[in-house]
């Protein structure tokens, strides 16, 4: 039997009719096979077969088996693995029929003994004939009975309304579902989120889209993890929900199956607060494949305008994650009270076992992660509403968020496929998978890893540098681990080409002798190639029915006059079979060329070959499993493929032209780049741990690759000459760094308090660096002798270590790159313990590896490295170097490194800065967060969707009363004592048109004063106080009893917080001046929020002519100063004193002060008639 069976029964499996298995297909390699498993109890999951030895199928091949569904139930992956070892002889359709057939059992079993319904339907009609009367009996309604109610909403005990079809409320149903939509998104609001109303949310919207933001500088990331995620201080993060079947209320998708939500999610990351409306429709245009890594890989749309939405660099993780399990999990945490971590586990441990294993889970388990998020340092990121809760109703849409929010904080301690816990002392800045295999393959291989095209279009040299490296060091045979596991499909390796040298030790596999069968595994087919028509023709006829190769292959074409050498091989892509024996191709990619009639063009989009009409050539199809090659056949097929890969400037303007229209993804420049040359850059790439930043410009870096890249000239070595291009190890790989914190924690008691760590220089070869920055420098081997010990040898004269560098790679760069490396040496930084060295003059020779750790990468380049004016950079402070040994650079001056190359170190160095905890590098406080927190203008939409509901919904909610319900609260309208308001006359400047808008705004907010419950609005203006138009006072009371301030006021005696709204002379068209009159408040450097400054002002952006818009009503700037005094981020509003005897008033002079300083810390542009509110005169203002 050979490949012949194998398609036929691919095609015997998908007419057979398996039950639960649909769309049965051929993948893009030779022996893989994908279909679909349906089941009620899950989301669809797709499963990949291969087959590894397809020319001995069925007999002697066996299987390898997975999911492509990330969210994939847990207990599935464990029973393919189960299978995949006994897949050895098993022919195709059998091995489908016993998966489908064994998972069918899986989840069958896990759903009827499961106490809570995550996916199952209500009703399940396999099931109903044995479970008819449990059913009754669990529902506690007759089929009569639920019929009687189907247009009416359900009332839970708490007063809870959810809706049950919104195209058939009632307006008193829909009244009750605004209200809860409202108070759904106004908890939102309160803990500091902003909101985004992008359409429908209305009881009566059969869909709607609903955004949720934070901005980044408010979530506590340190400057490392800002930069390596490659997100802006100035940026939101951002959460949209789409609801595709009305609104649907948290006690709602508890009662029902979470694949029956009609909700969906996406994550990314917005310039302003909000996306636009084609944005957010455009985020859910592959909604229906979001599972498809091909078509969702993290990348970066350009934003043009503050409506834009990216993705960010685990969008495509975290969305995959938020929309397979973030409900079951909720569900699980209602019914259990499990934190989130918990609940997952539950998750992944309940589906398809029975759950008498899982009782351990309810009582062994704590019940929430508190702990492990209180330890962040932004409150926001520490939230739980679930847990918060005081018994009020729970807004889904927070929960959402809160639960987005904290898997993207704390990223980095999770795994990228699975989501499970990744243990370890020290946190990595990107996230990583964990020690699964399967995770690791599915990093690796499908695109659950770092978007290649993200690190591309941010960071083109590092990834130059990259593919130098492994280049380099493939030709020199010293790469440590190859791209195995990934099932890469490349051509047979061959003897190099004429006049280029192979990979030292390079010995081809012996000759397979070809057969007479039709199995195309390492053959090479005689052909005549036609380079001016882009096509060959074989010599032989192959057979029609079953041709050796197909459309979408890619082959390997060598021109040569022997079988031994070739001047020349060619690469393309099978275009067209139709015409056979002519096999039409895409525009051949050239791998090496050593004449004039063969030139590589080194730039375009399109290389061309210059061959002649029609030439002898042989035809290697790219099928052969580079896991199977021997170390010096990987070598030289790594080196093959890397040189078929476009330029890394051709790489970014192909993203960037994509990115115009789609989602960048190299994966559709299929005529232009193999399977296998894209899984390797996927390989090289995902590999480094290590987080390496550009803080040089780079000659010719064009100003929108610089402004992409986001060097950092502050964070440069200084001293360090121009012709040495800087990159800074934002963090070595995090085992190597872990290992480096627990080494200076062992030798703390040894080390100098001042100098904990000294700075050294290590020189050597191009080829050896592919290695050092993945594993960290060692000694294993002798290359340049070892006259002073063993050990790994540094020096503090760059002069000397310059010596080692240069010992060129005989190979030289990888073609492709545009830097063009001739030699490298780091700065690295060892534990400052030299009696302990091997040896430490002339040289340090460190025997303990690690002791050492590489911070930063200078690399001599061809041309010149363009300085940044040392005008133009911010000055870093700089380490001071232990006297003794102090690195020095070319000029023979001390070389400068800067504090933040010490971030390991820090915590062990007395000098007087300081700084947080190495293991806490994610969950200190951002230098980007300092002091302030800014209040963004919103839409007037937005803000009027949180105020109040439609009138007719007023009406239906009062009678008229304006202390209607006012039993719900402490407040007692009328009660505020006058004598201490400084009541105004009316001013100088008043204008008629002013005047009359005042006088409308007035007689509107006095009627929904008067229709809406105290409690409810939250704000009371007396009509009695109201002598002088431009001039209201207003009191903000009934806040949230659990608030600080609430506690606070209450123990003060007091029920208010009193403000003062000033308005001038270019009213509607200039911004009220909005203060507290009293009580005070403690100020934000005391500890205090709330957005109130030292003098009473508010800070808020809305209140400026920067965020202000003539459209804003009253209404809506009281709602918003509300919201802003309950905000919780990054602080609480704190009362200055809680004695009743000991409250003061805020002063008028005072306050507009302090709106001029929050101004202009802030940019904000203060009113033109600001100063019109400083006349010391009454009668004038």
């Amino acid at each position: 039997m050979t490949r012949k069976q194998f398609l036929a029964d691919v095609k015997e499996a998908s007419e057979k009719g398996i039950p639960n298995v649909i769309s049965i297909s051929r993948g893009d390699d030779d022996g893989d096979v994908n279909f679909c498993f349906l089941h009620d109890s899950t989301e669809p999951i797709e499963i990949g077969l291969l087959a590894l030895d397809v020319s001995e199928y069925p007999s002697g091949n066996n299987f390898m088996i997975f999911t492509k569904s990330e969210g994939a139930p847990k207990a599935v992956n464990e029973a393919l693995e189960r299978l995949m070892t006994s897949s050895t002889g098993t022919r195709l359709p059998d091995l489908i029929s016993s998966i489908s057939k064994k998972l069918q059992i899986l989840l069958s079993a896990g759903s009827r003994r499961s106490p809570i319904s995550l996916d199952e339907e209500d009703e399940d009609d396999e099931m109903e004939d044995l479970e008819e009367d449990e059913s009754e009996d669990d529902s506690g309604f007759s089929d009569e009975e639920e019929e009687d109610f189907p247009d009416e909403p359900i009332t839970f005990s708490n007063g809870n309304t959810v809706s049950i079809s919104t195209s058939r409320l009632t307006s008193k149903a829909a009244a009750q579902l605004n209200r809860r939509i409202r108070a759904d998104l106004r908890a939102v609001r309160l803990l500091g989120h902003r909101i985004g109303i992008l359409s429908g949310m209305k009881a009566e919207s059969h869909s709607g889209i609903l955004s949720i933001s934070i901005q980044a500088t408010k979530l506590g990331l340190s400057e490392e993890a800002m930069q390596a995620w490659d997100i802006e201080p100035h940026q939101y993060l951002t959460l949209l929900i789409r609801y595709s079947d009305g609104y649907k209320t948290y006690e709602a998708l508890i009662a029902e199956p979470a694949k029956n939500s009609g909700i969906e999610f996406r994550v990314g990351v917005c310039n302003g607060y909000k996306p636009s409306v084609a944005a957010a429709f455009s985020a859910f245009s592959d909604s229906k494949n979001f599972g498809d890594k091909a078509s969702s890989n993290d990348g970066s749309h350009s934003q043009e305008q503050n409506g834009g939405f990216s993705n960010i660099f685990i969008s495509s993780s975290l969305n995959e994650f938020i929309n397979t399990k973030m409900i079951s999990m909720l569900k699980i945490r209602n019914a259990t009270g499990l934190g989130w971590e918990n609940a997952k586990k539950f998750l992944d441990e309940r589906q398809g076992r029975p759950l008498e294993e899982h009782a351990d889970l309810y009582s062994d388990n704590d019940p929430s992660d508190k702990d492990a998020i209180e330890s962040h340092a932004t409150r926001i990121s520490a939230n739980d509403h679930l847990t918060d809760n005081d018994g009020g109703s729970l807004s889904f849409p927070l929960l959402a968020a809160q639960f987005a929010l904290m898997y993207l904080v704390r990223c980095t301690e999770f795994c990228l496929v699975c989501h499970d816990k990744i243990t370890g002392g020290f946190e990595a800045l990107k996230p990583y998978v964990c020690d699964k295999p399967l995770c690791l393959y599915q990093y690796m291989s499908l695109g659950f890893g770092p978007s290649v095209e993200h690190e591309i279009k941010t960071q083109p040299y590092v990834v130059d540098i990259l593919l130098n490296f492994c280049y380099t060091s493939a030709c020199s045979a010293r790469i440590r681990e190859y791209p195995t596991g990934m099932s890469l499909s490349v051509p047979s390796a061959v003897l190099a080409l004429a006049g280029h040298i192979a990979p030292q030790d390079f010995t081809p596999a012996p000759a397979v002798v070809e057969q007479p069968s039709n199995d195309r595994r390492d053959r090479e087919f005689k052909v005549k190639y036609n380079g001016e028509a882009c096509e060959f023709t074989f010599e032989e006829m192959p057979e029609i029915l079953n041709p050796p190769v197909r459309k979408g292959d890619w082959v390997r074409i060598l021109l040569g006059p022997g079988p031994d050498t070739a001047v020349q091989a060619i690469h393309s892509r099978v275009e067209d079979v139709t015409s056979m024996p002519i096999v039409k191709l895409s525009q051949p990619i050239p791998q090496e060329a050593q004449s004039s009639t063969y030139q590589i063009p080194v730039t375009g989009h399109t290389p061309t070959v210059n061959t002649p009409n029609i030439i002898a050539a042989r035809m290697s199809i790219y099928n052969r499993n580079f896991d199977e090659m021997s170390i010096s056949e990987k070598c030289s097929t790594i080196i093959m493929l890397l040189n078929t890969l476009p330029t890394i400037q051709e790489l970014r303007e192909y993203i960037d032209r994509q990115s115009r229209t789609e989602e960048p993804n190299l994966r559709k420049w299929t005529e232009r780049i193999s399977p296998a040359a894209l899984g390797l850059l996927r390989w090289i790439i995902a590999s480094n741990r290590s987080c390496l930043v550009q803080v040089d410009k780079c000659p010719g870096q064009i100003d929108s690759v610089l402004a992409d890249a986001k060097i950092r000239p502050d964070q440069k070595v200084s001293q360090i000459g121009e012709n040495w291009m800087q990159f800074r190890f934002a963090q070595g790989s995090p085992d190597k760094e872990e290992r480096f914190l627990n080494a200076l924690k062992e030798q703390q008691a040894s080390l100098d308090a001042k100098y904990p760590t000294v700075f050294a220089f290590h020189g050597s070869g191009l080829q050896n660096w592919h290695s050092i920055i993945r594993h960290g420098l060692d000694f294993k081997e002798t290359l340049n002798g070892r006259a002073y010990g063993h050990g790994v040898y540094h020096a503090q004269d760059q002069t000397i270590s310059c010596q080692y560098s240069n010992v060129r790679s005989f190979a030289g760069s990888w073609p492709g790159s545009q830097l063009k490396i001739s030699s490298v040496m780091s700065i690295n930084e060892i534990i400052n313990c030299p009696k302990q060295f091997v040896s430490s003059n002339p040289f340090l020779v460190v025997q303990h590896i690690d002791w050492i750790q590489c911070r930063y990468l200078l690399v001599q380049i061809e041309g010149q490295v363009i300085a940044t004016p040392a005008s133009t950079r911010e000055i870093q402070l700089e380490i001071e170097q232990d006297p003794n040994y102090t690195a020095r650079a070319l000029n023979k001056n001390a070389i400068g490194v800067p504090y933040c190359a010490a971030s390991v170190s820090r915590a062990f160095r007395n000098d007087g800065i300081g700084s947080s905890s190495p293991c806490k590098k994610l969950k200190g406080l951002s230098s980007l967060n300092g002091t302030e927190y800014v209040s963004e203008a919103e839409d007037i939409e937005d803000t009027k969707f949180l105020v109040s509901d439609d009138e007719d919904e007023v009406g239906i909610l009062s009678s008229g009363s304006k202390n209607l319900e006012a039993s719900k609260t402490d407040f007692v309208p009328g009660s505020l004592d006058q004598s201490k308001i400084p009541m105004l006359g009316p001013p100088a400047y008043a204008t008629p048109s002013a005047t009359m808008r005042l006088n409308r705004e007035l007689k509107a907010i006095l009627k929904v004063q008067n229709s809406t419950p105290l409690h409810e609005l939250g704000w009371y203006i007396d009509e009695n106080l109201v002598d002088n138009i431009y001039q209201w006072i207003i009191e903000l009371h009934s806040f949230e009893s659990t608030l600080p301030l609430a506690k606070d006021l209450k123990e003060s005696g007091q029920n208010s917080v009193v403000i003062e709204i000033r308005f001038g002379k270019e009213y509607p068209h200039s911004p009220p001046f909005v203060r507290v009159v009293k009580p005070r408040f403690l100020p934000f450097m005391a500890g205090g929020g709330g957005h109130v400054t030292a003098g009473g002002a508010l800070c808020m952006e809305l209140l400026t002519n920067s965020g202000w818009s003539a459209v804003s009503s009253i209404e809506s700037v009281l709602l918003q100063v509300r919201l802003a005094l309950m905000s919780m981020d990054p602080k609480p509003a704190r009362l200055e004193s809680k004695n009743p005897q000991n409250q003061r008033e805020y002063g008028t002079q005072e306050a507009m002060a302090a709106f001029i300083r929050a101004c202009n810390m802030h940019g904000w542009e203060i009113p033109k008639d600001f100063q019109d509110f400083a006349a010391s005169d009454p009668g004038q203002f």
